[in-house]
């Protein structure tokens, strides 16, 4: 399939919630953040073919959370593909926004499969349920790899929990901590494009062949220091979002979206 020109939205760690955070850290004004980031989305021109979420949609998971998420992204036009986080809940994530989100497959994981403009995009359930960290067991990465015999060259993968090393050793042991090595010699034959999640700040890497992403939060970041094996703290940093420019030639430029 030929390519045309595509702009892709890599949004992650909403950590939307209606009466009670998880995690105890999402602002209370979250929803106006998230409003925020859906205007920017909605002022550019082109405006995003697609929007892919890496996972965190809600910090709790109930279904008033997504109910919420749902109200405060149906404004955007363009499809949204999305993939569970450590605080997201499958059955409630399925069940109210099943239906709405595109490419999400049957089946106990929430793994999603898109197809647009010649590139394709392939969701990964990474959840330990009742856990932080990652893992991509055995059934997960057997529909991974029969995925990619399908896929176009340019093959974006989405999960919440980072494949690579961040360099920092406290947020690398919350990780992907399962199926890191058969990953690898599955996608190894052909450079990908990895979007994630989880760490709550932007990093960018070359993890041999392929390209990794890491998006921050507008809920809460953190301060990490490369070289550092510090326990990460919250900081006050201004928020960006990254917006992948897929070129006809296969190439891809990333721009950085600052919100105020």
């Amino acid at each position: 399939m030929s390519m045309t020109l595509m702009l892709i939205a890599h949004l992650s760690d909403l950590h939307l919630y209606t009466e009670r955070s998880e995690t105890g850290q999402a602002p209370p004004d979250i929803r106006y953040i998230v409003e925020q980031i859906v205007s920017d989305l909605l002022s550019l021109e082109p405006r995003p073919d697609l929007v892919v979420i890496s996972g965190d949609l809600a910090d709790g998971g109930t279904d008033d959370d997504y109910q919420l998420i749902r109200q405060l992204l149906t404004p955007l036009p363009m499809p949204i593909m999305a993939v569970p986080g450590n605080h997201d809940r499958r059955e409630a994530m399925r069940r109210v926004l099943g239906g709405w989100l595109v490419g999400l497959q049957e089946g106990k994981f929430l793994h999603s499969r898109v197809n647009i403009n010649g590139v394709t995009l392939l969701g990964l359930d990474s959840v330990i349920v009742g856990k932080p960290q990652g893992a991509l067991c055995r059934e997960r990465l057997n529909w991974l790899e029969g995925e990619l015999r399908k896929a176009q060259p340019l093959t974006f993968l989405v999960m919440h929990h980072p494949p690579f090393m961040t360099g920092n050793p406290h947020w690398d042991a919350y990780s992907l901590i399962e199926g890191r090595e058969r990953f690898r010699q599955i996608i190894d034959a052909s450079p990908k494009r990895i979007l994630c999640g989880h760490i709550h700040q932007p990093l960018h890497t070359q993890w041999g062949p392929h390209y990794g992403a890491i998006a921050g939060s507008p809920a809460f970041q953190y301060n990490l220091v490369p070289g550092s094996a510090a326990t990460p703290i919250e900081h006050n940093v201004s928020y960006c979002y990254p917006l992948h420019c897929c070129q006809p030639d296969g190439s891809v430029l990333v721009h950085l979206r600052h919100i105020t």
